[in-house]
C-alpha cells in the first residue's frame, strides 16, 4: 500500500468519469482516499489501522483532520450507493467526489511530509 496506488486509483476514477462510468468513478474514488488515509496513519507510526471504515475516519480525525474525517465517511456513503444501491451516480456528483478524494490525497500526502522532516 503507497500513496503511489492511492494516486493510481485516483486516475482510474478519473479515466471512469471521462467514459461516463459514474458509479465506478466514485467507488475509485473512495477507495484512493481510503488508502490513502491508510498510508498517511502507518507513516504516522499507527501499526494497527482500523479496518472499519467509521473507525479509519475517526482515526483521520483524531488527527486534528475533522474536515477529512468526515469527508471520508461521505465519500464511503457515496460508495456504498455507487456499488449496491439501485440508483444511478449522476455526472455531477461523481465528478464532485472525485475532486473530494483528489483534494484529500493531497492533504493526505502533505501532512506524511511534513511528519518525515
Amino acid at each position: 500500500m503507497s500513496f503511489e496506488k492511492a494516486k493510481y486509483l485516483l486516475l482510474q476514477a478519473k479515466r471512469d468519469l471521462e467514459i461516463g462510468c459514474f458509479d465506478k468513478a466514485v467507488s475509485a474514488a473512495y477507495m484512493a482516499a481510503r488508502m490513502g488515509a491508510e498510508v498517511l496513519l502507518r507513516t504516522l507510526g499507527q501499526r494497527d489501522v482500523p479496518r472499519r471504515d467509521d473507525k479509519l475516519a475517526n482515526s483521520i480525525s483524531n488527527l486534528g483532520m475533522g474536515k477529512e474525517g468526515a469527508l471520508l465517511m461521505e465519500l464511503y456513503e457515496a460508495r456504498k450507493r455507487a456499488d449496491y444501491s439501485s440508483e444511478f451516480t449522476d455526472g455531477k456528483l461523481a465528478e464532485k467526489y472525485v475532486e473530494i478524494s483528489e483534494m484529500m490525497l493531497r492533504r493526505f500526502l502533505r501532512r506524511a511530509e511534513t511528519a518525515s522532516r
